[in-house]
């Protein structure tokens, strides 16, 4: 029994003539003779039966070779099933620490089937006993500030340091026991905005330099306040980019912690991180921060099945469980007397009849092995093919908050328990044709090599990792030089900043500039800069409408014009200020004028940086930008006559 083709030709030559011919009075209506004589339809005719012949060739094509086309457009294989990730939190049911090795399996419950969903932990972890009581941030020269209340709630967040962290600035972390001879984790949440998108060009793995560095250190005892009582701590790793994105921090530390009450605080064992360099665009906001938490992938670790080969070409072997976890895949073939290991490829085109290469179906478990010409057969015998895997994948991954409860392992379920805080994601369906073929589509649309101008704001405004809010790129514009050079590109990149004139850090400028330099074309020399800006003061006075606040006008007057003179959302049309533009007091009047309460405008005079005030417009030099300066607003309550 064969199975159904779909028919792609389903328009016959008539159907497509008189789908044409109705669209005549919607782009032509001036031409109205539609009979066959007329030339027009001539051509309708022509291109109908063209296009019939395409259908009909198209509706002849295998989907082999699609697979082939998609290869050409340099997308080898679909994509398969993605496993969902979650991260775990374990709590010790002792007072004893307890090891919680790499692989351990939990689960969760499908609410569908009713069927246990496994996740197993990538690292391995000791479970240790001690909380977290307080947290503490300690701007530089200012007081203490408690956040540990903030820590226990979700989606309540606190400024790690402060809303513009500076040098010095630290953070205290206290617990209720000490953490000596102990490898201990970390887990910081942090509130990431638009940082939590996926770019297209995540694939390229880039390195992003951190925009600020800190230091961990622990208290051993004695004045708290004499730096000498603060050891230098040894992390690890550091997986959050000096507490610029949600991960974790693994540490261990050796000597013996001492004990003492900070900032009003507990009688506590202490961790500090201070920071060494500023440079945040973005200050880091903490959700919450929690101990023995480790990532985990809902799959499941299948080791060591055994296959017999027939020794005959094209061999292949069919999986017990799918779908298979890409690239963990082994496969282990007994030749003579020892075990070899065997590569997997996409498939056989490039294959000599002596390389060893095997392909695998991840959807449908398929291992297949080669012909002879095409890739090594495996020789003839008994179980002398040993597969292992991991299977998983899928949406059904995605289980909510606080579900994964189950320890499989009876032995670690007495000594430990286990919850997720957040809700996994990232679990994927394995891709059809169909969305492969859309998919490459969109890629061609992709920019991939910086010709224009154009092309290298996209570039950089897309750096994975960063949030870049504007990028201006400058032609023949050397940074050192005053006059044009050819073969040079620079780019001004503006950061998303909560800040008036959000300037990049030294780390954030090599991060575009790495990420340009694998775009561009071979000849150009590349430069990264941050903008130059433009301090710009408002100095007015208003006449009010009848009945209204002059404190509330005034304050209105003020954000308006910090909402229109702003690098990032200002401008005419709130996309950000014009590199290069003037600032005239014409605008100005207007913007004023529209606040509610305001009249009319009695008075305006502008300033630029520290300069003197004058009745004239502000001309910006063609790289910079302008940022808002406090204004200075006066009111009326009568009006003149």
């Amino acid at each position: 029994m064969s199975l159904p083709i779909p028919n792609l030709d389903d328009k016959t030559f008539e159907e497509l003539v008189e789908e044409v011919k109705k669209l005549i009075p919607i782009y032509a209506p001036g031409w109205t003779d539609h009979n066959v004589h007329d030339p027009g339809i001539t051509f309708i005719e022509l291109f109908a039966w063209l296009a019939e012949m395409q259908i009909y060739r198209l509706n002849r094509v295998p989907d082999r070779s699609y697979r082939k086309f998609l290869k050409l457009m340099g997308i080898p294989k679909l994509k398969p099933a993605r496993a969902a990730e979650v991260d775990l939190t374990f709590s010790l049911r002792t007072q004893q620490p307890s090891p919680v090795p790499a692989g351990t399996q939990v689960a969760a419950k499908d609410p569908i089937s009713g069927e246990d969903i496994i996740f197993e932990s990538r690292v391995n972890l000791s479970v240790v006993d001690a909380e977290l009581k307080e947290i503490l941030s300690h701007p530089k020269s200012r007081k203490f500030i408690k956040n540990t209340e903030a820590n226990r709630n979700e989606n309540v967040y606190y400024y790690a340091f402060r809303n513009m962290p500076e040098t010095g600035d630290e953070l205290y972390l206290g617990f209720n026991k000490s953490l000596t001879d102990q490898e201990v984790t970390l887990a910081f949440y942090l509130y990431e905005g638009e940082l939590s998108r996926t770019s297209r060009y995540d694939e390229e793995n880039p390195e992003v330099y951190p925009s600020a560095t800190l230091s961990w250190e622990y208290y051993i005892g004695g004045n708290w306040e004499d730096e000498k009582n603060w050891k230098r701590l040894e992390i690890i790793k550091d997986e959050t980019r000096y507490l610029t994105r949600s991960d974790k921090i693994w540490f261990k530390i050796k000597e013996e912690m001492g004990q003492t009450g900070i900032g009003n605080a507990n009688n506590l064992f202490w961790l500090r991180c201070k920071i060494d360099a500023g440079g945040y665009e973005i200050p880091p906001k903490i959700d919450f921060i929690r101990l023995n938490t480790v990532s985990a992938i809902q799959s499941v670790t299948l080791d060591e099945y055994k296959f017999s080969s027939t020794g005959l070409p094209d061999f292949y072997v069919n999986l017990g469980y799918t779908p298979v976890v890409d690239k963990t895949l082994k496969v282990k073939v007994k030749e003579e007397d020892s075990w070899i290991e065997w590569s997997e490829v996409d498939d056989f085109d490039a294959s000599n009849p002596g390389d060893r290469h095997y392909t695998v179906d991840l959807g449908s478990g398929q291992v297949t092995f080669g012909d002879g010409i095409n890739g090594k057969i495996p020789p003839e015998g008994k179980d002398n093919i040993i597969i292992s895997y991991r299977v998983g994948g899928g949406v059904r991954g995605n289980v909510g908050a606080h579900t994964i409860c189950t320890m499989i392992n009876e032995q670690l379920d007495q000594k430990v328990t286990v919850d997720n805080i957040k809700a996994a994601s990232g679990g994927e369906e394995a891709e059809t044709l169909e969305e492969a073929i859309i998919r490459v589509k969109k890629d061609l649309k992709t920019v991939y090599r910086a010709v224009t101008s154009a092309d290298y704001e996209h570039l950089a405004k897309n750096t994975p990792g960063l949030r870049i809010a504007r990028a201006k790129a400058v032609p023949r514009y050397h940074p050192s030089q005053d006059n044009e050079v050819p073969g040079i590109v620079t780019i001004i990149v503006v950061p998303h900043s909560p800040y008036d004139n959000p300037k990049p850090s030294e780390g954030f400028l090599k991060t575009v500039y790495r990420h340009l330099d694998k775009h561009r074309l071979l000849t150009t020399e590349l430069f990264v800069i941050p903008p130059e800006y433009i301090e710009v003061t408002v100095k007015a006075t208003v006449v009010l409408k009848p009945k209204s606040e002059p404190s509330r006008v005034k304050e209105d007057v003020k954000e308006e014009l910090r909402n229109f003179l702003n690098p990032i959302t200002g401008g005419v049309d709130r996309t950000g200020w014009p590199f290069g533009r003037s600032v005239y007091r014409s605008e100005l009047y207007e913007i004023i004028d529209r606040v509610e309460g305001v009249d009319y405008v009695k008075f305006l005079n502008l300033k630029k940086n520290e300069g003197a005030w004058q009745d004239s417009d502000i001309h910006i030099p063609a790289h910079c930008l302008v940022y808002s300066g406090s204004h200075i607003i006066g009111a009326k309550e009568e009006r003149e006559v």
